[in-house]
């Protein structure tokens, strides 16, 4: 296995038990380059691959994730994960390891090439875009308000902004912005075929006068049910290619559109209410997080509705749930009424208190949002083991 000279081309490390039984093939193709792991040292293949094709062997899935680990090592590069015969868990296992495709071969060699390309197409902007989750265990708790503008306020800055209502049973993003969405994520998810970039905007609403999309929740309780592990880390993941900002507003529950968000997330605002009922439900919920091992430091505490009549201050917030206030939104009339118009305050009452903090909070949290943010630190998926 070696290289060719020509610098336009596809460079693929092959590695696996199998891999031997696709290079003849593969190397007959001009516009690829096969890579020898063994060739240079991890510097080199860093700087010199554009994806690697991992084939597994008889042993099937077992040694998998290690063999993958110590890939990376050599080239941290968009990855297709490929095995011969029955399917047998190769899905479940490629979202293990963060495969961007997974093939059960025989394949034809143009549908190798095919897939290489694509995967290859899809790592220049891998990480692209800003995962945020606004969540709160305790409903009313005002967190669509602040979902919807933020991610308005982000597609107003110009941010290829992308709203995904995971609350799948009760979501009302859509009534929010009043948006007649032309289709649900529950719609995706029954379509044949992988999610990826393509399929996610056949199914996105692209109407709102920000200029933002929305991926609608299922308009029916039942309809929750479609929407499964595979496809809910399948939208998040076209979505981190596809946006600068993806803002994922959720249900009060630790459900697993819950867990596939935080699983995607780059931060995570936690949205509480200065009421005592809140206060208790945001403590468990702070704890529930750390016992899944989402990191502190990618979470922040939003207070919403502070200043309100009776409310209990700041300090004691924080003595409360034994974490600082990260953003603070002040109890305003201007966000009722911009409910009711559905209209987002930043943009109907752009001049109002509750508008200059949610453009604060933006600041803060997608101020880097169109270049590619640090990688976030390898940990466990909080999915594993998880229906």
């Amino acid at each position: 296995m070696g290289t060719n000279g020509h610098n336009s081309n596809l460079r693929v490390l092959l590695s696996g038990p199998d891999a031997g039984t696709l290079e003849p093939s593969l190397a007959e193709q001009p516009a690829l380059s096969l890579i020898d792991k063994e060739a240079g040292n991890g510097s080199f293949l860093a700087s010199s691959v554009d994806v690697a094709l991992h084939v597994l062997g008889p042993a099937g899935h077992e040694n998998v994730a290690h063999d993958v680990h110590e890939l990376r090592k050599l080239a941290d590069v968009p990855l297709i994960l490929a095995a011969y015969g029955e399917p047998n868990g190769i899905v479940e296992t490629g979202l293990e390891v963060g495969a961007a495709d997974v093939l059960v071969l025989p394949q034809p060699a143009e549908t190798l090439l095919f897939a290489l390309r694509k995967a290859a197409r899809a790592g220049t902007r891998r990480d692209a875009g800003t995962v945020i989750t606004v969540f709160s265990p305790k409903g009313g708790s005002g967190k669509t308000v602040v979902a919807t503008n933020l991610a308005a306020a982000a597609a107003s800055s110009g941010l290829r902004t992308v709203l995904i209502d995971l609350d799948l049973q009760f979501g009302d993003v859509a009534l929010t912005l009043a948006v007649a969405p032309r289709a649900t994520i529950a719609d995706l998810a029954s379509s044949a075929g992988r999610v990826d970039v393509e399929k996610l905007n056949a199914f996105v609403s692209t109407e709102h006068r920000t200029g933002l999309d929305l991926l609608a929740s299922p308009k029916r309780p039942e309809e929750a049910e479609a929407v499964g592990q595979t496809e809910l880390v399948g939208v998040l993941d076209a979505a981190r290619s596809a946006y600068d900002a993806i803002i994922v507003d959720t249900g009060p529950l630790f459900d697993r559109a819950l867990l596939a968000a935080l699983d995607h997330s780059d931060r995570l605002l936690m949205v509480c209410n200065p009421e005592v009922t809140s206060l208790k439900n945001v403590r468990i919920g702070l704890e529930t997080i750390d016992r899944l091992g989402f990191p502190r430091e990618r979470m922040s505490l939003v207070a919403n509705r502070m200043g309100a009549t009776g409310g209990v201050d700041r300090g004691d917030v924080e003595r409360a749930l034994d974490v600082e206030i990260a953003y603070e939104l002040p109890d305003d009339p201007a966000v009722p009424a911009a409910v009711n118009r559905a209209l987002p305050a930043v943009i109907g009452s752009e001049r109002s208190k509750f508008a200059r903090a949610i453009s604060e909070l933006a600041s803060g949290v997608l101020g880097d949002a169109p270049h590619a943010p640090a990688k976030p630190p390898e940990r466990k998926s909080l999915l594993r083991g998880r229906r």
